[in-house]
């Protein structure tokens, strides 16, 4: 009987082969869905950023929308870094400077529950009708999962670009 030498067949090669391929089918989008939600968690936490240096400056006076997160990073010193302005999942060479609308109106005039901030229109939602997360005057950020009514509310009533 003559003995086979040592080594891999075709066949094992491509089985194995096979084998990671859809390994790598069933993974990939799992890595791809956590990576937005931390893109997702660095947005609010750029909001609650905002929230904190806006407490420390001075009232808004005419410059509201995205102007009155612009003047934060522009105070002598800096209430904010410019990465604060920058939603992660805005990733556009034609997107404004700052990714973020701004109060409509002076923030001390609102209540607690109130907006002050919200996401752009193409931070979060690819069709741009919803968008993602809102910043209310207590600090709280709100994230918009369902038909994208609380980010509409906010953008029609209390938030300007």
């Amino acid at each position: 009987m003559p003995s086979r030498e040592r080594g891999l067949t075709l066949v094992e090669i491509l089985v194995v082969v096979m084998a990671l391929l859809i390994v790598a089918v069933l993974v990939l989008p799992a890595i791809a869905q956590g990576s937005r939600r931390d893109k997702v968690a660095r947005c609010i936490g750029n909001l609650q950023t905002l929230h904190r240096a806006q407490a420390s400056a001075e009232p808004p006076g005419a410059r509201l929308g995205f102007d009155y997160w612009l003047r934060l990073r522009n105070a002598t010193p800096p209430l904010i870094g410019p990465e604060a302005l920058r939603c992660p999942l805005l990733d556009r060479p034609d997107a404004p400077e700052c990714h973020y609308m701004g109060p409509r109106g002076d923030p001390a005039a609102l209540k607690g529950v109130d907006p002050i901030g919200c996401d752009l229109e193409v931070s979060h939602s690819p069709n741009m009708k919803q968008g993602g997360n809102v910043l209310l005057k207590s600090g709280e950020v709100v994230t918009d999962k369902g038909d994208g009514g609380l980010w509409q509310d906010a953008r029609t009533k209390y938030c300007r670009p």
